[in-house]
């Protein structure tokens, strides 16, 4: 074998990494096999083409054995976590809106009152947060088939809101994107974990209530500098609303503590897209704070990369992360167990 062809070969074997070792143990040679013989004479690198395409492919086949279907894996369990915080977001967000435009109701009067839609801002937020809160009732109380049925009632009504303002004529990127992400995601989680243990069973009852007070005053602190032209301070250091979010946090990580490593592992990999939506939306809000612009094709595209790519992007390097992390504990764990010393 040449030079060449053996860097090329080397290439090959590192792509297919991305797929599962079970997959490599059966079918890797011959996959390797079969790229050397398609692969151009000279070539000592694989094309952009062949390396989407295998990484693609591996994603796709490390998807469908690794999910929640596998017993004892913890992946069951920590869809069953992420489900219950996804859909405390999807209700906390709107309740808040709920809550701030109640005052600003009360204080300047009914902003939709000139368009003839006396109470439609509270209506939209009002509705979405009742259907929300029927997944997380549902989910506490045990019955995650109905949770599910509910989840995707609850989406339809998240893209029925969108619809309803899209006549408008106007569209501030990054708008409901964070709800709509974490709404796409936070069905499937709950489809997927309709049938492992109820999450009150998962995190315990206490765990459980953690956890969705946590969220619940994550979400609430996040918006509450708008109370504040200045907010207070702690020591100077810290805004009071941004350390009471710190706080929740901790109240959310410390309900996970009856889980074991492996289901933590797992739910930090199921919420770095929700996460990584929420954030991106965050900074995308503090750069597009200008009047509602019209709808074109890049603000859709804009839309879409926080809709699409920031969550796929964010659950494919925590998948990356976990796949190493787990790799290198299983080798140094050999490693130990055939050295006695």
């Amino acid at each position: 074998m040449t030079d060449r062809a053996s860097v090329l070969e080397g290439w090959y074997r590192r792509l297919l990494r991305v797929y599962p070792a079970e997959h490599r143990r059966f079918y890797g040679p011959e996959m390797v096999g079969v790229l050397m013989h398609q692969a151009e004479p000279g070539r000592r690198f694989p094309s952009f083409a062949e390396t989407a395409d295998l990484l693609r492919a591996g994603l796709a086949a490390r998807l469908r054995s690794m999910p929640v279907r596998q017993r004892g894996t913890g992946w069951r369990d920590a869809a069953a976590v992420v489900a219950l915080l996804g859909a405390v977001v999807l209700l906390a967000v709107p309740a808040r809106s709920l809550v701030f435009g109640a005052r600003a109701h009360w204080q300047f009067g009914d902003p939709m009152h000139g368009f003839g839609l006396d109470g439609g801002l509270l209506l939209d937020v009002a509705v979405r947060a009742v259907a929300w809160l029927t997944v997380v009732v549902a989910l506490l109380a045990g019955a995650r088939r109905t949770a599910v049925v509910l989840g995707a009632g609850a989406v339809l009504v998240e893209l029925a809101a969108v619809a309803v303002w899209l006549p408008e004529q106007s569209l501030r990127p990054f708008w409901m994107s964070e709800v709509l992400t974490a709404a796409l995601i936070t069905v499937p989680l709950l489809f997927a974990a309709r049938r492992t243990r109820p999450v009150t069973a998962v995190l315990g009852r206490r765990g459980a209530a953690l956890a969705v007070t946590g969220v619940l005053v994550a979400v609430a602190a996040a918006g509450a500098d708008r109370w504040w032209i200045l907010p207070p301070q702690v020591l100077g250091l810290i805004t009071v609303p941004d350390a009471v979010v710190l706080v929740a946090v901790v109240l959310v990580l410390w309900s996970l503590r009856s889980l074991g490593r492996r289901t933590v592992e797992r739910v930090a990999v199921l919420l770095a897209p929700i996460a990584a939506a929420l954030v991106a939306h965050a900074l995308a809000e503090v750069e597009t704070m200008v009047p509602a612009e019209p709808i074109t094709p890049g603000a859709l595209l804009g839309l879409a990369s926080v809709l699409v790519g920031v969550p796929l992007a964010a659950f494919a390097v925590a998948l990356v992360v976990l796949h190493v992390t787990e790799s290198y504990t299983f080798v140094v764990a050999r490693r130990v167990d055939g050295n006695p010393e």
